[in-house]
């Protein structure tokens, strides 16, 4: 029942495995031409990108407006009221953050005594620390002397150094400018630029495109709803948290804190640093602001650490992993506005992996769900020497299945691949001996587990020839006729007579003779040949890769059947025992 390895076979596997490392190794090239494009062109890509971002969002509140007031009056207000939101959310969070900066300079002598107690217990380690509250305590406090005012009269400047200090200002109104016309016409022209994107991808791949696009953008407006969401219920706990701490400001800071959860990873952090810092300057002792600081990290790690990768991870089919790396690669490449379109970016690459082929690497990397087969991950836990890992594997197959489809789906394809590739020589002799003994181990669990044997039960026998082990068909197989309620006697260091003498005193209904090894064909189509002699009219099967790749020969020394698969031997068994099955 053990597959043999066809040395024509493996030319034509080298051959495709030389294609996949050429396709991945122009794919590497290209993924890094990419990535410098994106870091020099990052004034163009960026607000690109930001657009895009902003009109998924907006795409189910215009399609709503459009269907009452029109396409264009619809897109007008939503884009209108995004617009208008923003801006008052940004002018509030500055004048309450201008507000804050002048109420420092009340809690100066707070923070002197802090600093003294800092420097008395750090000696002098925490000298950054220390600068940055003084800079705090500072900036609120009026320096101005009436008496000792001076008046400064400036250089006449020129009209570049003129530019230079509104040229910040100015390239950032551009670019918000430049951001919401593209957002418009994104919205106007959504259905337009979908269907030239589809005539570009050609009438072939009409059908992959627009599936493509639809997934796509299924996940990515499923992923910003769901973050949104998230960050709610975590800004409205850091408010209500803050606000039972009495922290001033609560409702800034929980708004705060929602907002800047968009950026992963580092959001929160920033968050959090301004209300301790407030709370070390309000209050003299250092009980509420360690309090603030244990909130915000157990309200992150809460929904951070459990939940988001969790939720998050799973609706958008992207890994937690992926979601990190993508953060870390796009954080770098873009700044604070990569981290927050790193998870849109990872899912359109994720998502185009599954339907384009040149991105597949993407899909496999960067998705969820695991894309080797079962027994190919069964067989990679064996060849890492995982024994503990390939059993809870077979184990949980096994539960959802059946013990019957573990080992017909699972242990004899990774044993057939451990075969090929011991004949490869990728394999060494020790790593073949551990995977079979762990292999034949699970064998005996799972068997001994299934088992429903009793002291009554009725008995057959399994024997090999030449001290060989029974070979892993015929062990399955015994196994499963153990699950029905058969007792099984294994002989391998039996000689031939003996077997014959208690083959002829148990008088079982079967019995399965087992030999792997050419060089003990003889041997066993001898054995063969006894015991036919002795079994008149019962089952006698020749099982072992040896017997089945010299079926003939098999049959004419008193074989009564040959197995081609485990489910069809058990049949065949139960019904030659009289058994149902």
């Amino acid at each position: 029942m053990e597959k043999e390895f066809e040395s024509g076979h493996s030319s034509v596997v080298d051959r495709r495995r030389d294609n996949r490392r050429l396709s991945t190794s122009k794919l590497f090239v290209g993924a890094v031409l990419v990535l410098a494009v994106l870091y020099v062109a990052k004034p163009v890509f960026l607000p690109i990108a930001i657009a895009i971002l902003l009109a998924f969002v907006l795409r189910p509140v215009a399609a709503t407006l459009e269907r009452r007031i029109g396409r264009r009056a619809g897109v007008v207000v939503a884009l209108a009221t995004a617009v208008a939101l923003i801006s008052l959310v940004a002018w509030g969070l500055a004048a309450q953050m201008s507000t804050l900066a002048h109420e420092f300079g009340a809690y100066a002598g707070n923070l002197e005594q802090k600093l003294e107690s800092v420097q008395s217990r750090t000696g002098g380690s925490l000298e950054l620390f220390e600068r940055t509250l003084q800079r705090l305590a500072q900036s609120g406090e009026v320096q101005e002397r009436p008496d000792m005012a001076v008046r400064v009269i400036p250089a006449p400047r020129t009209l570049g150094e003129q530019y230079e200090d509104f040229a910040p200002a100015f390239e950032a109104f551009a670019t918000t400018f430049l951001v919401i016309v593209l957002v418009f016409f994104l919205l106007l022209e959504g259905q337009k630029i979908r269907d030239r994107i589809l005539r570009l991808a050609g009438r072939t791949n009409l059908t992959v495109t627009t599936q493509a696009i639809g997934e796509m953008t299924h996940r990515i407006t499923r992923y910003i709803f769901t973050q949104a969401a998230l960050n709610f219920g975590y800004g409205t706990l850091v408010g209500l948290g803050v606000w039972a701490l009495g922290v001033p400001h609560a409702f800034l800071w929980g708004v705060l804190a929602g907002l800047l959860r968009f950026i992963p990873y580092i959001g929160a952090a920033v968050s959090a640093a301004l209300p301790i810092l407030l709370t070390i300057a309000v209050y003299p002792g250092w009980s509420r602001p360690l309090a603030v600081a244990a909130l915000f990290l157990v309200l992150d790690h809460l929904i951070g650490g459990f939940i988001e990768p969790l939720v998050v991870g799973h609706r958008v089919g992207v890994s937690p992993v992926a979601i990190l790396v993508s953060a870390i690669l796009w954080g770098w490449l873009w700044g604070p506005a990569g981290l927050i379109l790193a998870v849109p970016i990872t899912v359109t690459l994720v998502v185009g992996g599954e339907f384009i082929p040149a991105l597949r690497p993407f899909s496999i990397l960067m998705g969820r769900e695991s894309l080797l087969e079962g027994y190919l991950a069964f067989y990679n836990r064996l060849l890492s020497r995982d024994r503990i890992g390939a059993a809870a594997i077979a184990d949980h197959y096994a539960e959802e299945q059946s013990m019957e489809a573990a080992f017909s789906e699972l242990l004899m394809p990774a044993l057939s691949f451990s075969y090929e590739e011991r004949a490869r020589g990728r394999i060494s002799t020790a790593q073949d001996h551990f995977i079979k003994d762990a292999i034949r181990e699970i064998v005996t669990k799972l068997g001994d587990r299934n088992s429903t044997v009793t002291r009554e039960s009725p008995r057959v026998v399994a024997a090999s020839v030449g001290r060989e082990r029974i070979s892993f068909g015929t062990f399955m197989l015994a196994q499963m006729i153990r699950a029905e309620g058969w007792a099984v006697d294994f002989f391998t260091d039996l000689p031939p007579a003996e077997v014959v003498e208690y083959v002829r005193e148990v008088d079982p209904p079967a019995v399965f003779i087992s030999c792997s090894d050419p060089e003990h064909l003889e041997e066993a189509w001898a054995l063969l040949r006894q015991l036919s002699e002795v079994m008149q009219g019962k089952m006698l099967v020749g099982s072992g890769s040896a017997l089945a790749a010299n079926a003939i020969e098999t049959r004419q020394s008193g074989a009564t059947y040959i197995p081609t698969s485990l489910h069809a031997a058990k049949a065949e068994f139960l019904r030659a025992a009289g058994a149902k099955g």
